[in-house]
This record gives structure tokens, sequence and C-alpha cells, in this order.
């Protein structure tokens, strides 16, 4: 990373500014992406609300192709090539949703997503490029506090546009995000590699787990929150819709504070502070469940906004400290695809589960497993200290 610095005359100050410009601009961008195609497909294109679930889905399940199978095979240069031609392409997805009719809008929802994958793997493996660990792991909480400020000011821009254009007009405003991270992305670093026939076992890195553990153990819940809880919240408290984001604002600001505690303070003990947050999490929904009226469900949004902003950077920490430079672009690349999946998934099972059972039984089942993916992180933490008692010098990632 040092040597890429010096070559292309970047200070470290600037290389931290490019990676948390590119950052915001692509989250920002993207979260109003998400968030808006469903509604154009909707209200512009009459699509029922399977055709909404398919074409959501099919922006992730495009993302997690490109990630998992296009994205952990190519060369570091390749990479490159394939990351700023995402970011032009990228520019083209927002006039095409302005143009785009029935059909095309499935097209384009699909290259979106599969241009996500070659474009956000790769920036969490540049945050990751730094040599001191101090330097490091404050970049990458820092990456996660760009993530979160995206997610406030991508729907709070789009907001304040709807005031005065139509939503497809927003589609072509939202360019200018899109032109910004082209722009950037040729000063993106990638990490010089050594093509060679030494593979790593990326699913049995001990890190690699709890990272995935980690993120399960909110995501699953997270994922049925955001798609579930303002309709809990209208219904059972008979609230309007403007308070119901209003409500949403309490979480993404506990969440933005813990991320910004995490950059003045990185992590240091991975195992006791993934546990807090899966008690946090524990707790959190407990509460919502069990909330008797608004104010104790504003309080369970505030507590679990906090494992919110805890849950991603550690799990990021956690992949950065157990792979060589090498080997983080491909693990990177699975962890990023099974976040996607999670997306694709949990939708699907979780609207059934709650037309079955109801919004607080089905959290309830979420609660229990939780608790199993908590002993399974507990388990997974002790195999590893057994392995380095068992290996006191360091191991190589390859296998």
């Amino acid at each position: 990373m040092e040597k890429d610095r010096e070559a292309s005359g970047i200070s470290m100050v600037e290389t931290i500014f490019v990676i948390l410009s590119i950052t915001f601009f692509i989250r920002a961008s993207n979260n109003m992406m998400l968030t808006s195609v469903p509604l154009l497909a909707r209200y512009d294109f009459n699509f029922t609300q399977e055709e909404v679930g398919l074409i959501a889905g099919l922006s992730s399940f495009s993302t997690f192709i490109t990630t998992a199978l296009l994205n952990t095979r190519l060369s570091s240069g390749s990479r490159r090539v394939a990351f700023m031609a995402s970011n032009v392409v990228y520019v083209f997805v927002f006039v095409g949703f302005f143009e785009s009719t029935f059909i095309t809008v499935w097209i384009l929802a699909a290259i979106a997503g599969a241009v996500l994958g070659l474009m956000m793997p790769n920036v969490i493996t540049a945050a990751g490029l730094f040599r001191d660990a101090t330097v490091r792991d404050r970049v990458l909480s820092l990456y996660t506090v760009a993530l979160s400020l995206s997610l406030v000011a991508g729907p709070a821009v789009e907001s304040y546009l709807l005031n005065y254009y139509p939503l497809r007009t927003v589609f072509l405003l939202f360019v200018a995000f899109a032109i910004v991270s082209a722009l950037l992305s040729p000063l993106i670093r990638f990490p010089q590699e050594n093509r060679t026939r030494i593979r790593t076992n990326v699913f049995g890195n001990f890190g690699f787990r709890s990272a995935l553990l980690n993120i399960m153990a909110y995501n699953i819940p997270f994922s049925l929150l955001v798609a579930f809880a303002g309709i809990y919240e209208k219904d059972t408290f008979g609230i309007s819709l403007s308070t119901v984001t209003l409500l949403f604002s309490f979480f993404f600001i506990a969440s933005f504070g813990s991320r910004l505690f995490l950059s003045a303070k990185p992590p240091r003990n991975l195992k006791l502070q993934m546990t807090i947050s899966m008690i946090l999490s524990i707790a959190g929904i407990l509460m919502m469940v069990l909330s008797v009226n608004l104010y104790m469900f504003i309080a369970a949004l505030l507590i679990l906004g906090i494992p919110h902003g805890l849950t991603y950077p550690l799990s990021v920490v956690s992949i950065t400290r157990s792979f060589e430079p090498r080997f983080r672009n491909i693990a990177n690349s699975y962890f990023f695809s099974v976040m996607m999946m999670i997306g694709v998934v949990l939708p699907f099972v979780g609207g059934s589960l709650i037309g079955l059972y109801g919004f607080r039984l089905t959290f309830f089942g979420i609660l229990f497993l939780i608790g199993i993916l908590m002993v399974l992180l507990t388990v997974n933490f002790r195999a590893e200290s057994r392995n380095k008692a068992d290996h006191p010098t360091p191991i190589s990632q390859g296998k």
C-alpha cells in the first residue's frame, strides 16, 4: 500500500479521503436506488407485490453472483479495470432508470446489482490495506461511519428532491453521485498479488467464521426490521407514515454514534465486543416485542441501533486481521456475497413467518436463533484459542 501511494504521489490522508468519499457516494446513491426502484416498479409500471419482491431480489442476487463468482477470481489488475468500468456503467444505470420501461427496468435492476458486486468489496479491501494495525482499524471504522452517513444522507436528499421533482427525475439527479464516484475510482488502490497456486480456505478461517456469525446475528433481524417494523409500528400504535420514518432516524443516529466511537477507539477484544453486540440485539428485540407503548418501542430502536453500528465494522476488522493482504479480496467478496444472500432470502422467509405467526412470535423465534449464533461464536473463539496454543508461531493463511 505504501509503495502504491508513493508511486501515485497520493498521501495517506488523501488516500483515506478518497476511500471515505467514494464509499459515501456509492452507498448513498445505491441506498436511494434500492428504496426507489420498488416504488418506480409499483407506481409507474403497476407491478404486483410479488413482482416488486422479485425485482428487489433480482438486484441482490446479481450482486451475489458478481461478488462470489467473478470478483473472487479476477487478478488485481483485472479487478481494478472492472472496478473503474463498473463505476462508469453505474452512471448510465441512473440515466437508464429515468428512461426505463416495463421491460428495461428488470434489466437495469440486474445490472445495478451486478456492478455493485464489483464495487463495494474492492472499497472494503482498499480500506484495509494499511500496514499499521491501529491506522488500519481506524480507517475501517471510519469507512463504516461513511456508510452510516450515506444511509442518512441518501434518503434525506431524495426526500427533499421529491418535493420538487417526480421520482423518475430524481434518478436523473442522482447521476451526480455516480459521476463523483466514477471520477474518484481510478484513485482507489489495489494490492499487488502474486498469482500462485496457493489458495486459502476462507470458510475454514476462524476470523472469517467469527465475522459471519457476528453479521448473521444482526443481519437476520435487521432485514426483517427494515421490511416489516414500519408496518408493525403503524398498525400497533396508529402513527403516521412520517412518524414511522422519524422513528427509524433514532435507530440510525444510535448506529452512527456507535461507529463514531469505534473510529475514535478501534476495537481490541473482538470476542467481548461481538458478544456485547449480540446481547444488545437480544435486549433490543425483547424490548421491542414486549413494548406496550410507543416510547418503549423507541427505546428498543435506540438499543438496536448500537449493535447495528458495531456489528459490521467488527466483522470487517476480524476479516482484515485474519487474512494476508493477498487473500483479503477473496474473503471480503465471500463475506459481502453472504450478506447479499441474507438480503435475498430473509424478506421472503420472514414475510411468510410473520403472515403465519405474527410480528411478535416471529421475533421471539429470532431471539432463539441469535442465542444459537452466540453459542457458536463462543465455540469458534475457543477453537481459535486452542489452535493458537497448539501452533504458537504464525500460520500462513494459504492452504
